[in-house]
């Protein structure tokens, strides 16, 4: 009798192989075909649960974004300050550990396919995960304003906070030099400054 294989099980057998591969080589250098062969399966098997490569890039991504996204969640209720939330948040940005450079190297390698898309799922992927950041941006702005640390104003610049965190990130692509981790430090400090109650 067949063994019996557990689809979600499979693909995720599948996505966190692509992960490692995708964290070594590159994406640029990733060879379905070699893949294939390195995880032991035959082409037919592959196709039965990705069709090109480009929907294991997106299934890969869109894993390890949720699995991101938990991750931050569940730390960020053990941070005090508000600092430390923040840095958590976009750790994706300033972390050295190789749980965030793996990450942020797929995000660089990528970020062609979902810029500007006009596939209606990768949209909606980008929609929510934005939805995702401003709530835990929301929550944190929420915490300080409770706590009487910011004004009561002051939520109306969280989503500037990320938009700006991104812009940097790609200006730290683009211009040689660019420390990141240092300009999102100051940058994060000088919102500190700004928002907190005299």
């Amino acid at each position: 009798m067949p063994k019996m294989v557990n689809k979600e099980e499979k693909i995720d057998f599948i996505c966190d192989e692509a992960y490692k591969m995708f964290a070594d080589i590159g994406i640029e250098a990733f060879s379905l075909n070699q893949f294939i062969v390195s995880i032991n399966m035959s082409k037919g098997q592959f196709y039965h649960y990705f069709s090109t490569k480009e929907q294991l890039i997106y299934q890969v991504m869109s894993k390890k974004v949720f699995e991101l996204n938990a991750h931050i969640i569940e730390v960020c209720k053990h941070k005090k300050s508000f600092m430390e939330k923040l840095n958590l948040l976009f750790a994706i940005y300033m972390s050295e550990e190789a749980y965030y450079t793996d990450f942020r190297k797929l995000m660089v390698d990528t970020m062609h396919l979902y810029i500007n898309s006009h596939d209606s799922t990768i949209r909606e992927f980008n929609t929510t995960m934005y939805q995702t950041v401003f709530a835990i941006l929301d929550e944190i702005f929420d915490e300080e304003i409770q706590k009487d640390n910011f004004h009561k104003d002051a939520k109306s610049i969280a989503k500037s906070i990320c938009a700006t965190a991104d812009g940097m990130f790609l200006q730290s692509l683009m211009v040689d030099n660019y420390d990141l981790k240092v300009e999102l430090s100051n940058y994060f400090l000088e919102i500190e400054k700004l928002l907190k109650k005299k």
